[in-house]
């Protein structure tokens, strides 16, 4: 992340996330989340993986954006060799000592990354790309860091998603400034394609409001899970966030 496209707006959040690292000492507190959410997050795309990447022990991965870890750890306990980076050194720390020895870290900036060109075969960037101006310059920095064929898991705020918008409309109404980014899923699929990636599948994840907390293990049901991949504007208008999962181009299989 950066602040040259908007330097109110992405240095907000940059000190936002320096100040969550020093003062913080859970994984959602660190990362900006609320507990339910992360965890709701953390578990779509645990069952995610499993269903797609669970065979990729050994091969090279890179957590862009750690916060204090949680995916970090993820991957380390799948065999992978894991280097972790995050712009904020005091969430680097944190996470740093609750990951396991073999990570290597990094205090690095997602649109400017301290790695050569193909040094990994995937990589994971979640709860970033709603800090920054536009996903462009983060999506084609990871792009060169992986190898032609290589996995990207990135997530987005939801701009579709009702209850989200209409809380963007009120901090209108009031004349407040914009506090989080939304994308749509076509808009970034579109920009996934113009970094360099293809072959990518967009993924609900649905995360109920805190009055309704009690049904979230509802909506993270199969059969939940099937409607709102066979009534697309559904997930669209219900889901809190997305994820999506895209090859560099490149790949051969």
């Amino acid at each position: 992340m950066n602040a040259r496209h908007n330097p109110g707006f992405e240095e907000r959040w940059r000190q936002r996330f320096e100040r969550y690292g020093a003062v913080n000492d859970d994984d959602a507190g660190i990362a900006g989340w609320s507990p339910a959410g992360l965890a709701a997050r953390f578990r779509r795309f645990a069952q995610l993986w499993r269903a797609t990447d669970a065979a990729a022990a050994g091969h090279a991965w890179l957590d862009a954006g750690c916060g204090a870890g949680t995916y970090t750890r993820f991957l380390a306990a799948q065999l992978l060799d894991v280097t972790a980076v995050d712009y904020s050194a005091p969430t680097t720390r944190k996470a740093r000592d609750r990951s396991p020895p073999d990570v290597r870290w990094a205090v690095a900036d997602v649109t400017r990354l301290p790695f050569h060109d193909a040094s990994f075969d995937g990589a994971l960037c979640f709860g970033v790309m709603q800090a920054l101006e536009s996903p462009q310059a983060a999506l084609r920095e990871l792009r060169r860091v992986l190898r032609p064929g290589g996995v990207l898991w990135v997530d987005a705020l939801n701009g579709a998603c009702v209850p989200s918008a209409l809380s963007e409309f009120r901090r209108r109404r009031r004349g407040q400034p914009r506090h989080l980014r939304y994308d749509s899923p076509r808009a970034f699929g579109a920009a996934l394609r113009a970094a360099g990636y293809d072959r990518f599948e967009i993924f609900w994840v649905p995360i109920m409001p805190a009055p309704l907390r009690p049904l979230q293990s509802v909506v993270e049901s199969a059969p939940l899970r099937g409607v709102l991949r066979l009534v697309p504007p559904l997930g669209l208008m219900t889901s809190h966030s997305f994820l999506a999962r895209a090859r560099a181009s490149g790949a051969t299989a």
